[in-house]
């Protein structure tokens, strides 16, 4: 924050959260002290919920944790005073974004700072969407998976990771350039009868990820295996992802074949109009699924 002066003023979340910030440009911005007085009456005092405090894990049995990350995403700003009147009196100078673990300021300046592992989903910064790591327990089984159908041959499996609430976990695991995963860190064992777990989505941004099939398919797997009378594990396989559905199924061009063909099989029905709509599966979508449980 330049505030006219030789000196350049830095604030942390913290420090605006605590008052801070406010105070300490009362005497450039008149609105500053009404700032100040609701951020006291609307939150330091309220006796019911404090929302800048940190939140502990909700008292239910499960709790998943479900976030994009590695977009770019805004998370600080340089401010200046303008020389206009009041409410045009600042202005932005530069905006600082955290992309895939490194601040940059907007014009691609690196910036020093303090980066989480990856960076947020356009609209939330990574430390604020990956807070709820801190719910997990002492150990933590970590699996990173790609986010497409596979065979399991690039699935990354780290068993009772040890998970100290003051460090964030690093996964410490392998990517390939193209292709997008997804990390599961999950936790059964530390509150007997409840289970923890934080799943992160490459590059699935804040506003479409309610309407990202990859999740809608990770969601209905764990919720048929947790219903499943016969579920032996905790949660829902990750070692394999293939296909559940008819139009999970497509025409694979470079073999001349229905692509998995383990599942699927090239069955024409009047009406398809490309190869790819005559794949279908072999089996039904329940023989599939009883590979999850």
């Amino acid at each position: 924050m330049e505030c006219g002066l030789p000196t350049l003023l830095s604030f942390s979340p913290r420090q605006i959260s605590d008052g801070t910030f406010y105070r300490a440009i009362e005497d450039y911005d008149p609105d500053g002290k009404r700032l100040l007085y609701h951020l006291q009456k609307s939150y330091h005092e309220d006796q019911v919920l404090n929302p800048l405090t940190p939140w502990e894990r909700p008292p239910i049995k499960n709790v998943f944790c479900i976030y994009g990350i590695d977009s770019k995403t805004e998370v600080g700003y340089y401010f200046a005073l303008s020389g206009k009147p009041y409410p045009d009196n600042w202005i932005i100078t530069d905006v600082i974004y955290e992309i895939e673990g490194s601040l940059y300021s907007r014009s691609g300046i690196l910036v020093e700072g303090n980066p989480g592992i990856a960076s947020g989903d356009e609209t939330v910064p990574y430390h604020s969407l990956s807070w709820c790591k801190n719910w997990l327990g002492p150990k933590v089984n970590i699996t990173r998976a790609p986010q497409s159908e596979h065979d399991g041959s690039d699935v990354q499996v780290t068993l009772n990771v040890i998970h100290d609430h003051e460090v964030d976990m690093d996964p410490n695991m392998t990517r390939e350039a193209r292709v997008k995963y997804i990390t599961y860190y999950e936790d059964s064992e530390s509150i007997p009868g409840r289970r923890m777990a934080v799943w992160e989505l490459d590059k699935v941004n804040h506003r479409n990820i309610v309407r990202s099939p990859i999740l809608m398919r990770e969601l209905w797997l764990e919720m048929w295996h947790d219903n499943h009378p016969t579920a032996k594990s905790k949660f829902v396989t990750k070692a394999k992802r293939g296909p559940l559905r008819d139009d999970d199924c497509y025409w694979d061009y470079g073999k001349a074949r229905c692509a998995w063909p383990e599942y699927c099989e090239y069955r024409y029905a009047f009406g398809d109009v490309h190869l790819g709509q005559s794949c279908r599966l072999k089996g039904s979508s329940v023989d599939l699924l009883l590979n999850y449980v």
